[in-house]
């Protein structure tokens, strides 16, 4: 085909056709043209991506947060759905456009400002201060880096300070507050005849065919759970160690080899005064305030007392200054290069400038490389050396399995029988997955899959954790089906006598109030006639509710009477209730406490801010260009 084209794209044909291509890049350009979809991005906000890999981070954390508040509920593959993964993605584009918008007013934060509030985190404090080492491992812990941690805060600080000025900017009238308290403290006086169901119940009969027939016509509401039970076969690196180990002089060997492993870093501990530069003190007037705490050092002034009437940083500031052990790597540069050029405790920098500000670094203390011995390393280097030669034969025996698979996808026993594997079968389970290996939303997936459900052949390698992967087989589909009509009967029963009794309660109740009259003038008759007793209970406020949230929803739908009482018909947990509506009474906002006032107003404020939010949020999404790679989610 390649060679048909060559040949018939020649001459004039092949100069027009090669004019029409070079028309987009003559006028867009080359670089832009191929970048029109940037390959790396799932999306386009403006000049911004979002990356592939900035996505399916964001979106691993955002899981885990589920994980962690719903506990046994959590649902693995429902919150991998492409729906809750394009909802995630649209938050993210939202957090660009707010951070795009705050950055065109001009809005940033300092150096400092972001110091500040990171020093005030208290995780990462140690004894109420902030501490670097304890900063490091819990950012370490979690992936990150110092430096991506604070360009994260920095724009998520950006972005939160849009709603900020959006609230300052919303301005709430008095009579707005008196009219919030008028609403939610009104109060509706009501008399009214309850009719529950239960009375109609006992005259309900229910015939087999009754129940046959609503069987028939709601067969969807009795289905059981489509299930499926699977063989497998599992790859696990933590199998593979029997017979690894190492020899004394093998490890000493290795020992040697890879001694300075086994130091750990020279530490200094150190102190220091901080004077910030900005709006508030120029650059001369910082460095002249430098030179003179140090000279005063020098002459002998407490270090600890100066720092805590000058320094800037609240976090070592009311400690004396104290920034406790400092090991490579922890500080700013400028900073880490004046501590370890410092000789001997005691000795006192130069002022120093960060990006924090100016700095006075007095030398606490010094502690050596510590190293650990032949002993203590052992275990380590043992640990190492079977982890390493157990994921190198679960590589080789992954590979082979690979193979076997490709080779014949219709049985797992080659696999286990060539790699000396057993061949498991779980429990059965739905697509919501099950225990064991089910609990693994990819698992779950793969057996509902066309090749394992459909085709009966084994699964493509799953990927259950680092080094650990299965491969499964269709062993018993369990199609969803009706349960049978034995099992369900007397839930239909109770169904259909519910159903039948509130129709009744229903038809009672509109009878009652055709008697009682549009107005509810004879209500009390009705009812002594009736032998109903009338309920008049105090009137009822917006959160009172003892008769029940719908009973309260709907009383709070009607419309105020204007010259006499109206007579409805609202919904009771147990039927129904006719009511004679007599009056609305709003609150009063003269009575209400300032307290009550100040809840009312930030009600106001919210709405207002989050009516606000959203027309800037879709202001910014009409007027920013934002393309999706659907297929990159």
């Amino acid at each position: 085909m390649l060679q048909a084209i060559r040949d018939r794209v020649t001459g004039i044909v092949a100069i027009f056709v090669l004019g029409l291509l070079a028309v987009p890049f003559l006028f867009f350009g080359l670089d832009s043209y191929i970048r029109a979809v940037p390959q790396d991005a799932v999306a386009t906000v403006g000049d911004d991506e979002i990356s592939t890999a900035e996505f399916q981070t964001s979106f691993a954390r955002y899981r885990a947060q589920l994980r962690q508040q719903q506990g046994d509920a959590y649902d693995e593959i429902a919150t991998n759905q492409p729906v809750f993964r394009r909802e995630h993605l649209e938050g993210m584009i939202d957090q660009v456009l707010l951070r795009q918008h705050a950055q065109s007013l001009g809005l940033e934060v300092s150096d400092a400002a972001l110091f500040r509030i990171i020093g005030e985190i208290e995780a990462f404090q140690v004894g109420g201060r902030f501490d670097p080492v304890q900063y490091q491992q819990l950012l370490r812990g979690t992936g990150r880096t110092p430096r991506g941690f604070e360009r994260e805060l920095r724009d998520d600080l950006l972005v939160s300070a849009v709603p900020s000025i959006l609230n300052n900017s919303v301005v709430i009238t008095e009579t707005e507050v008196d009219r919030m308290i008028e609403l939610q403290q009104e109060r509706r006086a009501l008399s009214m005849l309850e009719l529950s169901y239960q009375p109609f119940a006992d005259a309900v009969e229910v015939s087999a065919t009754d129940i046959e027939q609503y069987y028939q016509e709601n067969l969807a509401n009795f289905m059981t759970t489509e299930q499926v039970r699977v063989q497998y076969v599992e790859l696990d690196a933590a199998d593979l160690t029997e017979g690894l180990t190492l020899s004394e002089e093998e490890l000493r060997q290795r020992y040697d080899a890879a001694r300075q492993r086994y130091l750990t870093p020279e530490a200094r501990r150190a102190s220091h005064i901080l004077i910030e530069v900005g709006p508030d003190r120029e650059h001369q007037e910082a460095l002249a305030l430098a030179a003179e705490l140090r000279q005063r050092l020098l002459d002998g002034e407490d270090f600890a007392e100066l720092a805590e009437s000058y320094s800037d940083d609240p976090g070592s500031r009311d400690q004396g200054g104290d920034l406790g052990w400092v090991e490579p790597d922890q500080m700013v540069t400028p900073f880490e290069d004046a501590l370890y050029s410092l000789d001997s405790a005691g000795d006192l920098s130069e002022p120093v400038e960060t990006r924090f500000g100016l700095h006075l670094i007095r030398l606490e203390e010094i502690r050596p490389p510590q190293g650990m011995s032949f002993e203590e390393a052992s275990g380590e280097i043992l640990a190492e050396f079977i982890e390493r030669e157990s994921e190198a034969l679960f590589i080789e025996q992954s590979d082979r399995l690979v193979d076997l698979v490709f080779a014949d996808d219709s049985t797992l026993e080659p696999v286990a029988a060539e790699l000396g594997l057993e061949i498991r079968t779980t429990e059965p389970f739905s697509r919501r997955g099950g225990s064991g290996i089910a609990s693994d939303r990819r698992v779950a997936e793969a057996a509902f899959s066309d090749t394992v459900l459909i085709d009966g052949l084994v699964s493509d390698p799953i990927e259950l954790d680092r080094n650990r992967l299965v491969v499964i087989k269709l062993d018993q589909h369990f199609p969803a089906e009706p349960r049978p009509l034995a099992e369900v009967s007397d839930q239909i029963r109770e169904r259909i006598i519910r159903q039948r009794a509130s129709t009744e309660a229903r038809a009672q109740a509109e009878r009652l109030a055709s008697a009682i009259g549009s107005d509810g003038s004879a209500l009390e008759a009705v009812a002594e006639q009736e032998g109903l007793e009338v309920q008049q209970p105090e009137a009822v406020g917006r959160f009172d509710f003892d008769h029940g949230a719908d009973f309260v929803a709907a009383l709070f739908r009607l419309p105020a009477p204007v010259d006499q009482p109206a007579v409805h018909i609202l919904p009771k947990a147990d039927g129904y209730a006719v009511v004679r509506l007599e009056a609305v009474i709003p609150g009063n906002p003269a009575t209400a406490e300032e307290i009550e006032r100040m809840i009312a107003r930030q009600q106001i404020l919210f709405g207002r801010a989050d009516e606000e939010f959203a027309s800037l949020l879709a202001y910014l999404r009409e007027n920013t260009r934002i393309r999706v790679v659907e297929d990159r989610l």
